[in-house]
């Protein structure tokens, strides 16, 4: 996680430095056109929601024209390729970066291993999804592996908690589902009631429990693996009322949406042709929301999830990293005007958009019923409604080998960062263990410290490659000096390289002793060796400084030769740290690509300043 990390936060500086180098002062002017768009689209599009008639197809005229017109714009300007390099750039950084984040969820939620269920009891909806269930001979597979298999009949609707609640009087040790989220809820209920482990197969449409779960969606039959090779994790369970949901129930102009008979039929008129009167308020519940002691004031639309959503994202959902903090996620939204609706853009600081966490939340209305939409599925409610969570209740099997929440993951560069910038303990000496004991490199009392062998020294690959960047830009920055001394080149690069090394060092082990992180001599040692790839960096243009006479290069001709092996040992140190790292052939090609990508950069400014 930490090579794809780094990968990230590569490409996001990469696609800086293309709109610096290749537009220069009119990469301002980009930014502000492409924010300009940003506004007047969300205000279009807020005025297409929230009115009928002619205004909301002069607004969608203008949602769909503005960002043709920043596309001819950036055409017009020839700029159009450096946008879409950059946006190229930035698009590898937030897909990497996405791909570490999950990672390290997963990580944080860690499966333990239990034995396999001797009479599992599956539900099958074979119309979920469009039909996933036979598309992907779920049956089949699943009566193979032994289970008890029920189709579900969509002319003749039966009680699924029922269905579930007699298989476990009859002895199933497991109970799964093929279906929606709402029809998932209803047999996890039963599962966290009765203390039998759940499985998640993937057929519904949508499936965002699945996704958090890690599950590959693409194909659902995968998802039996965990009947045969699976792990066990302790998820929470939301409620509210007495249904239970796994991902969220909503009130509000969702809710009220999804309540309509026409909404099955026809969603998209159906949606547009309510939400004008709801957004104003002429129709529908006024809702006021109490969350421990925080109070929500007539909110067109609430969402309490079943712990909580990131918030990387523009609007504040997407995934959830976490399914066993024990909290609710609250996300109530009130917004009366166009200008407000721009707002929502600054996500969680913006007046109208409310985000916090809870234990129990209580929804009032100024009507006896509200309309719930608990994990989809429409169902009405006395008020006032209490939502709650249960931490730790649904025992959830998944298969051991699952690919991970990787696509929804909300981009979060705080996190990115971390995972980037984060240090090898193993350097630092003896890593603690579970609540605070001896790890696995502890020392016995009494035992003498034996010397590492040289092989198991770790290497520092992002130093190595920031260390080429470093001695590229040395050269560039000589090269504009003029006819620069040769011998000077070299004490520069190599002096360079080992003033850049001590800072790392001083950072690590500074940073070690905030974190009262105990190190000794052997540990500074370690961290010296790991630091070093930041002065072996300089070495090979030094070296290539040094022979330029023998191959009868002048003062430029060795300025651009010492660049050249710079920027090669940039790509080279890249692609063996993604190779080092276990990284698949495509983010090794991807690492290549963006180091190749910030090389042409550093080529094009040192053109540049060379005229």
């Amino acid at each position: 996680m930490q090579a794809k990390a780094r990968v990230a936060l590569l490409s996001s500086a990469a696609a800086l430095v293309v709109l610096v180098v290749f537009a220069g002062f009119r990469s301002i002017l980009l930014l502000v056109v492409a924010l300009a768009g940003a506004v007047v689209g969300t205000a279009a599009g807020w005025l297409v929601l929230a009115h009928r008639g002619p205004l909301r197809w002069c607004a969608a005229a203008v949602a769909v024209a503005v960002p043709v017109v920043v596309v001819v714009m950036y055409a017009r300007a020839d700029l159009l390729w450096v946008v879409l390099c950059s946006l190229a750039l930035w698009a590898l950084a937030v897909s990497s970066g996405r791909a570490a984040l999950a990672d390290d969820a997963r990580a944080r939620m860690p499966g333990r291993p239990t034995p396999a269920p001797v009479r599992p009891f599956l539900i099958l909806n074979p119309r979920s999804g469009g039909g996933k269930v036979g598309t992907f001979r779920i049956r089949e597979k699943a009566e193979a592996l032994g289970a008890e298999v029920v189709m579900l009949d969509a002319d003749h609707p039966q009680d699924v908690a029922a269905l579930a609640r007699s298989a476990v009087d009859r002895g199933a040790d497991l109970l799964g589902v093929a279906g929606g989220d709402g029809t998932q809820a209803l047999v996890a209920g039963v599962a966290a009631e009765r203390g039998v482990p759940f499985l998640v197969i993937c057929a519904g449409t949508r499936n965002h429990f699945a996704m958090d779960l890690g599950l590959d969606r693409s194909d659902p039959a995968a998802c039996l693996d965990a009947l045969t090779d699976g792990v066990e994790m302790r998820t929470d369970l939301g409620r509210v009322g007495d249904h239970p949901f796994v991902n969220n129930a909503s009130f509000g102009v969702y809710a009220e949406v999804v309540q309509s008979p026409a909404y099955r039929d026809d969603k998209l008129r159906t949606t547009l042709g309510l939400l004008p009167d709801l957004l104003a308020r002429q129709s529908g519940p006024r809702l006021t929301v109490h969350a421990d002691g925080t109070v929500i004031e007539e909110p067109q639309a609430v969402l309490v999830s079943n712990n909580v959503y990131g918030r990387g994202d523009a609007a504040g959902l997407g995934t959830r990293t976490r399914l066993d903090a024990g909290v609710l996620g609250v996300l109530g939204v009130k917004v009366d005007s166009a200008a407000q609706a721009v707002g929502i853009l600054r996500g969680t600081r913006s007046g109208g958009l409310t985000s916090l966490t809870a234990r129990e939340v209580s929804v009032d209305a100024d009507a006896p019923v509200v309309s719930v939409g608990i994990d989809g599925e429409a169902v009405e409610l006395p008020v006032p409604v209490r939502c709650r969570v249960e931490p730790g209740v649904l025992r959830v099997r998944v298969p051991r080998n699952r690919p991970g929440n990787r696509a929804g993951v909300p981009m979060d560069w705080t996190g990115v960062r971390r995972l980037a910038l984060s240090m090898g303990r193993a350097a630092l000496g003896a890593r603690p263990g579970p609540r605070g004991g001896p790890g696995p490199g502890a020392m016995a009392a009494g035992e003498r410290p034996r010397r590492a062998p040289r092989s198991r020294i770790r290497v520092d690959y992002t130093g190595a490659v920031y260390g080429s960047m470093l001695a590229a830009s040395v050269v560039v920055g000589a090269s504009t000096g003029g006819n620069y001394p040769r011998v000077q080149l070299i004490g520069l690069l190599l002096c360079t390289g080992v003033v850049f090394w001590a800072a790392h060092v001083y950072a690590h082990l500074f940073g070690a002793s905030l974190a009262n992180e105990p190190f000794s001599w052997r540990a500074v040692r370690a961290v010296c060796a790991t630091e070093r790839p930041l002065v072996e960096a300089a070495v090979p243009p030094a070296a290539a400084v040094a022979i330029s006479p023998l191959l009868g290069l002048g003062v430029t001709g060795t300025d651009w030769l010492a660049l050249a092996v710079a920027l090669c040992g940039q790509v080279g140190w890249a692609v063996a740290g993604a190779v080092r790292a276990g990284a698949p052939r495509r983010l090794v090609a991807l690492s290549a690509v963006v180091n190749l990508a910030l090389g042409a950069a550093i080529v094009a400014a040192k053109a540049a300043l060379s005229h």
